[in-house]
């Protein structure tokens, strides 16, 4: 039943839409959810941009940002979180989804610095978020083993060339020096096992533990971001 009265209000503001009715900023953005949910998130940005340009809003903003997320747009991205975070005003739970998807970015762009930085700010507007927390302690690692990775890297594709040669370089050393790099990663400060720790410190269930060890080992962040 329910669901069905969702299906008819959609088709009712699109039909208000297609006839040129009044629509206001919070049809464009239910419109911009629906079309979210269904992965058409160019269709998406369009609803949520016609939103801000009726009334700004933190939502409208946090939204078209995640929509732009999606389509791997991470630097205008980063800017309408920016614009969402100047209007959220003191909703805590907010402000915290809002840091943690900048993190994201930061982190998508290995500027581990910042997303540290992000992160913790997260976390000091909601303290129980465990995601959160351990998206903290990844950046942190990796942050520890790339400290030329400090930020002010950017968005941009000479990053991911940059990545990919990095990471040749490092197949070929872990062929020629199996040994060695055993040894490099037993002397690594903070281990996959420490991150485990403290994952079942915030009491996550196993199962969860492998699903966010293998997003992040995939550097796929865009599967962590927070909704409203």
């Amino acid at each position: 039943m329910n669901m069905n009265r969702y299906i008819l209000t959609i088709m009712t503001i699109a039909y208000c839409v297609a006839v040129g009715a009044q629509t206001s900023d919070r049809d464009y953005i239910r419109l911009g959810n629906a079309a979210y949910r269904q992965n058409a998130f160019n269709k998406a940005e369009v609803y949520y941009t016609k939103a801000i340009e009726k009334k700004p809003s933190a939502e409208a903003y946090f939204n078209l940002g995640n929509a732009l997320t999606m389509q791997r747009q991470d630097s205008t991205a980063y800017q309408r979180y920016m614009q969402s975070l100047e209007l959220v005003g003191n909703n805590s739970l907010k402000k915290a989804k809002i840091y943690h998807n900048m993190g994201n970015l930061q982190y998508a762009s290995r500027n581990y610095k910042d997303a540290v930085e992000l992160y913790k700010a997260s976390l000091r507007c909601n303290p129980n978020d465990n995601e959160t927390r351990y998206n903290l302690a990844m950046a942190q690692h990796m942050l520890k083993n790339n400290p030329n990775n400090g930020g002010g890297g950017g968005n941009n594709n000479q990053d991911n060339k940059d990545q990919n040669q990095d990471d040749k370089k490092q197949e070929q050393q872990d062929k020629q020096q199996p040994q060695q790099q055993e040894q490099k990663k037993n002397q690594q400060d903070m281990s996959q096992e420490a991150a485990d720790q403290l994952l079942n410190s915030a009491q996550q269930d196993e199962k969860n533990v492998q699903r966010k060890v293998k997003e992040k080992q995939t550097r796929q962040p865009r599967r962590l971001q927070k909704d409203w």
